[in-house]
């Protein structure tokens, strides 16, 4: 029943959404993760041990979560929950499902995998994300359309990831072209900041170097959605003592 009514409320909303709520004639999606704590009881611990750095005993159990938040309406669409240890990207895949055809999906680098571009395109929706930190920006590659903007290939890695079946490995396609954006953010009296965006968004037209930045900019209101969600229904620190009732 909750799920129905968590379901309900959120399509509710976004049947009310006009043509001037969206961004380019299209429904942008944020999706980013958190974590919650709750009571230190034998089943809680067994379904969301604590983190293994804390001796036994003296630690509570916690839950990672990964929502998807609609940009228009505010309100989180999808949700899913798993153990602490759960990369991000893992939720993540769980979370493409509730994609529809030309959604944007704005995340952080903690998502920028070349096989979810893949995913996300497979459904024809499209994705902005922040470059991985372990990939470097180089000007010698790809070919340039705009100041800080360019076009370069990624290609398939060469061993599977971890988190992708062999099946789903094999059936990626051999390259993908994407859009390299990158800009600095000064702050006086701050280290200056290169950020490098990813994004399936090839078309400089319809989809300008500043329009993307400043979508992108949008993506940190996600940060304060949760904490508002969390701290608003006391869900921050949940008092369930059973797993049924921490996923309710």
């Amino acid at each position: 029943m909750l799920e129905k009514l968590f379901i309900q409320s959120g399509e509710s909303l976004e049947k009310r959404v006009v043509t001037e709520h969206l961004w380019r004639d299209r429904n942008v999606l944020v999706i980013d993760g958190s974590t919650v704590s709750m009571p230190d009881t034998v089943e809680n611990q067994k379904e969301y041990p604590q983190p293994s750095t804390q001796a036994s005993g003296c630690g509570f159990p916690i839950a990672k979560i990964s929502v998807i938040f609609s940009l228009a309406t505010g309100a989180a669409i999808a949700l899913c929950i798993d153990v602490l240890n759960t990369h991000d990207i893992k939720l993540a895949r769980k979370l493409y499902q509730f994609l529809n055809p030309l959604d944007i999906l704005l995340g952080d680098r903690a998502f920028c995998a070349y096989a979810d571009f893949i995913s996300i395109k497979n459904i024809n929706s499209d994705a902005v994300f922040r470059k991985h930190q372990a990939r470097k920006t180089t000007m010698r590659k790809g070919k340039i359309i705009g100041s800080c903007d360019k076009m370069v290939t990624w290609y398939k890695p060469k061993k599977c990831p971890q988190g992708l079946s062999k099946d789903e490995f094999y059936a990626l396609p051999s390259n993908r072209t994407v859009r390299e954006i990158y800009y600095y953010i000064v702050v006086p009296g701050f280290r200056t900041e290169q950020v490098s965006l990813i994004t399936t968004l090839l078309d400089k037209t319809t989809y300008s170097t500043l329009d993307i930045v400043g979508l992108y900019g949008k993506r940190w209101d996600v940060e304060l959605d949760l904490r508002h969600l969390k701290t608003t229904l006391g869900m921050d620190v949940l008092r369930c003592k059973t797993p049924s009732m921490v996923r309710k």
